[in-house]
């Protein structure tokens, strides 16, 4: 009896430690750009994004040179819509002040 709830305990374990595809891919996010700054990071040249989502304080993001872009272009201008998946913290650079976002992934935005 013990064995098998071992066993049990076991599985159920291995099955929650397990990274789900969901996780790997980042955090979904989306709303109305109230702020653009081009700046420089690791990968080049890069745009720091601050969004306000629905109903939530703003929140930054970075587009870089390897974000994926759809047809309408990088952030370029307050007022546009954007939406896309973000991961990973990164750092971009305006002279020595840094700013930090979450990196873009993908991304897309609206045509004005």
């Amino acid at each position: 009896m013990n064995r098998v709830r071992t066993f049990i305990l076991g599985v159920m374990l291995f099955v929650l430690l397990i990274p789900s595809p969901a996780a790997a891919l980042g955090v979904s996010f989306g709303g109305r750009i109230v702020a653009v700054t081009p700046c420089i990071g690791g990968l080049g040249p890069s745009i720091w994004v601050k969004i306000i989502p629905a109903g939530i304080f703003p929140v930054a993001y970075v587009w870089t040179p390897l974000t994926l872009t759809y047809l309408a272009g990088p952030p370029r201008n307050i007022g546009q819509q954007v939406l896309g998946v973000a991961d990973t913290p990164y750092v971009c650079k305006v002279g020595t002040v840094p700013l930090v976002g979450l990196r873009m992934q993908i991304v897309g935005t609206s045509a004005i």
